[in-house]
Formats: C-alpha cells, sequence, structure tokens
C-alpha cells in the first residue's frame, strides 16, 4: 500500500540527517495501513540510521571534471577545460509502501523509496590551452547551464526480531543503486559491466535490489575495469568517485566508454558511479544540460557487511 500523508516527526529527522548545508527539503511521508503510525516512525528511524546506504556522497559534490584530454566534441562549438556542478537546492520526497502482513495485521516488508529533485548550474570553464597545457588567460570564461536533476534510490526493509531487546525492529536488508537523470534527458546509459580479478558482472538496473551480503567487494588498491554502453557513440563518460578529480572514459566507437580505476587502501563502503553525458552538454554552448549517471555502492575488503542494517 502507497499513500502520501502530512509529514511526521520521524521524518522531519530523516530530512535533518541526510540533508546538506544550505538545501531545501520538502519531505511526503506515506501510510502502512489503517494504523499504520507505529511502522511508518520505526522505518523512518532505519532508514535515518543507515546513512551508508543512503547517501551516495557522489552527485552534489563539486569536484571539477576535466574534458581537454584529447577527445574533441564531433562538433565542438566551445572548448571545454574543465566542468563542475553547483547545487542550489535539494527537494527530497520519501515514499513507502508495506506488504506481507503478519497474523496481528502488520507488514512484516517496507520499500522506501527516495526521491531528490537537484537544482542548480551545470558550469564549464572553456577556454583554449596554451603550449603548456595550462588555459590562455584572456580565452577564458565560465558557461553555465540551467541543472535540473532527479535522483533515486530504493531500500528493502524487513520487520525482524531484535535479539538484544527480544522485540521486533526494522532494519535495511538491501539497497539499490542510484540513477540520476537530467530533465528532458535523451541520454541513456544501457549498462554497466564491472570487471577485476575475481569479479565479472554487468549491470542492466542501477535500481534493482542489492542484498546487504551480495554488496559488490574488491581488495584494497584493487585495479577495476569499468565499460559503460549508452546509445549513442558520441556521448561523454566519465567516472564519479568521492574526492577524486573525474576524468572521461576511453570512447571504443561503438556506444561502448571504458575506465579504469583502483580501489582505494582503506576497507569500507563507498560509492562509485559513471556519469554518461551528451555530447552537446559538453561542445555546444547552446545545447542543454544532458544527463544520466549511474552510483553503486561497492565494499573493499577485508570488511564485511551485516546481513541487516542498522
Amino acid at each position: 500500500m502507497k499513500a502520501r500523508l502530512p509529514i511526521t516527526a520521524t521524518l522531519l529527522l530523516v530530512a535533518a540527517l541526510l540533508s546538506g548545508c544550505g538545501k531545501t527539503n520538502q519531505v511526503s511521508s506515506p501510510v502502512s495501513g489503517p494504523d499504520g503510525s507505529v511502522d511508518q516512525a520505526a522505518v523512518a528511524g532505519a532508514v535515518a540510521s543507515s546513512p551508508q546506504v543512503v547517501e551516495d556522497g557522489e552527485f552534489e559534490s563539486t569536484e571539477m571534471g576535466t574534458i581537454n584530454d584529447g577527445q574533441p566534441g564531433a562538433t565542438a562549438a566551445i572548448s571545454p577545460l574543465y566542468y563542475w556542478r553547483v547545487i542550489h537546492s535539494v527537494q527530497r520526497s520519501f515514499e513507502f509502501a508495506f506488504a506481507d502482513t503478519d497474523s496481528t495485521g502488520r507488514p512484516t516488508t517496507a520499500i522506501v523509496t527516495i526521491h531528490k529533485l537537484l537544482a542548480g548550474s551545470f558550469n564549464i570553464l572553456v577556454g583554449e590551452p596554451g603550449t603548456d597545457g595550462t588555459p590562455i588567460d584572456s580565452s577564458v570564461s565560465v558557461l553555465r547551464k540551467p541543472l535540473f536533476d532527479h535522483w533515486v534510490r530504493r531500500l528493502l526493509l524487513k520487520r525482524i526480531m531484535d535479539p538484544a531487546s527480544a522485540r521486533d525492529a526494522w532494519r535495511v536488508v538491501a539497497t539499490s543503486g542510484v540513477k540520476v537523470t537530467s530533465r528532458n534527458a535523451q541520454t541513456r546509459i544501457e549498462s554497466l559491466r564491472v570487471q577485476t580479478a575475481d569479479l565479472d558482472t554487468t549491470i542492466t538496473d542501477p535500481l534493482r535490489f542489492i542484498f546487504l551480503r551480495n554488496i559488490l567487494k574488491v581488495d584494497p588498491e584493487a585495479e577495476v575495469t569499468l565499460t559503460v554502453t549508452t546509445l549513442r557513440n558520441d556521448d561523454v563518460v566519465v567516472l564519479q568517485l568521492r574526492n577524486h578529480r573525474r576524468f572521461r572514459f576511453h570512447n571504443n566507437g561503438d556506444n561502448t566508454y571504458t575506465g579504469v580505476w583502483r580501489a582505494p587502501m582503506l576497507a569500507g563502503l563507498r560509492h562509485f558511479g559513471v556519469n554518461a553525458l551528451s555530447n552537446g552538454t559538453l561542445f555546444d554552448d547552446e545545447a542543454p544540460y544532458d544527463s544520466q549517471a549511474w552510483l553503486l555502492p561497492y565494499l573493499v575488503r577485508p570488511n564485511e557487511i551485516a546481513d541487516t542494517l542498522p
């Protein structure tokens, strides 16, 4: 059952925990049945207690991406050097769907869909590079394109017995990745292949549930090869990693794009992302911002993640 009701105090707490500085939030709350306030509040609390599988920490970053890499646009009207996003506002909403009632009529399963509407600007530093690779001062300017993105992620929760308290409690048992799509986007990611020395998997739906025990695992400093398939052979595909400059994938000329990166040394749960941008987004000053990104959780060994959170 899925519905929207006036906001509850617990969902306000969720919004506070997940919000960023200087951002606005509008949160809508659903109901879980004829009198679902208890489960609604408990599920919201479990979500708020699991930020590591809720927030990706990537897409709202102001990290710069490098474009001046010898792969010009097919019909380049401008010469982009770097790009970055500036997010001015974030509107969040939460949809809860409850199912699998027990003998008392209470649900035992909850699916939470988190939406964020991001508004801001996609900024491009335009200029001609000099002989030393740095831009010529007189040629440099910043082009700003309006940005409106829809960010979405899904969480699966189960109501289980908590051994510590001998009472039932809601726990996150699975998460999806994140899909971020710009308004009126024509750019689409079709698949993402992830390869390491002991892993080879292809993802076709970032919003499919991943049980916590099955989250992608890599060794510290492992070499990871990513191959992205899109609908076109002239997109710009870049890697997104927290605290790393975005770098452009190699265009294979057949709608696929390949990039290689190394996993960090420190163990823990993180996210990586791939972002496909239309050619015109970066190489045409009159074309609109057109983007789609997939962001996925991964675990650096030897850390393991519990079957449920928190």
